[in-house]
Order: C-alpha cells, then sequence, then structure tokens
C-alpha cells in the first residue's frame, strides 16, 4: 500500500498516514538490526514529511491514540526518543565465551569420529 493511496488530505492530522510512515520506520529498523526507537525531533519531521501537521506539544496525545498506540510505546516526555513497540534487546542464548566451548567440543568429537 502506497502512502498516497490515503484519501483524507485536508485535516492535516491524518493518522492512517502516521501510522504508515510509522509502520515503515519499524520495518527499517528491523531489517537493519537498529534498536527500534528515534528521537522525537526526527520523528515529527517523519511525520511532517507526509503531510501530517505533529508537533512536540500534540505528539503524546496523538500516540495514545489508536492505531499508532498498537505500534508505538507510550511517549516519555523527558527521554526525547518515540520508541516502537518491541522495544527490547534480543536475549542471547549463551555468551559468546560457551559458543566457542560448544563449537570446539563439538569439532574434537567429530576429529575423534573420523579416526
Amino acid at each position: 500500500m502506497l502512502i498516497r493511496e490515503f484519501v483524507d488530505t485536508n485535516s492535516g492530522l491524518d493518522l492512517n498516514k502516521l501510522a504508515a510512515i510509522t509502520t515503515l520506520l519499524i520495518n527499517r529498523a528491523t531489517d537493519e538490526a537498529a534498536r527500534k526507537q528515534m528521537s522525537q525531533d526526527a520523528y515529527i519531521e517523519a511525520a511532517k514529511s507526509v503531510g501530517v501537521n505533529l508537533t512536540p506539544d500534540n505528539l503524546g496525545d496523538i500516540i495514545s491514540q489508536a492505531p499508532l498506540k498498537n505500534l508505538l510505546e507510550p511517549l516519555d516526555p523527558t527521554s526525547g526518543v518515540v520508541r516502537f513497540k518491541g522495544n527490547t534487546e534480543a536475549e542471547t542464548g549463551m555468551s559468546v565465551d560457551q559458543a566457542r566451548a560448544v563449537v570446539d567440543s563439538n569439532a574434537k568429537a567429530a576429529m575423534k569420529r573420523r579416526q
């Protein structure tokens, strides 16, 4: 779906356009394995680039409305960032040292079987 396919361009605050740009930003962060957050200023500029009149004053209110409340974490005004849902670090199953030890032991076992 393209952003230009949304029809309500008269209000200046189209939540569907804002949800579309937010989804695009979430997908981009996921594809690049980046942190799922961005500065409030950058988010406001992204919204303005698609024609949504978003300001720092109404950002918290807009994020608490559907459909954005399903895409974004509640806004912390002191943090200066907008966090996407699922903004948690992925848990690694084991440390690097543990992984190396497992690989080493498997390699040694394979070498013993070949002899």
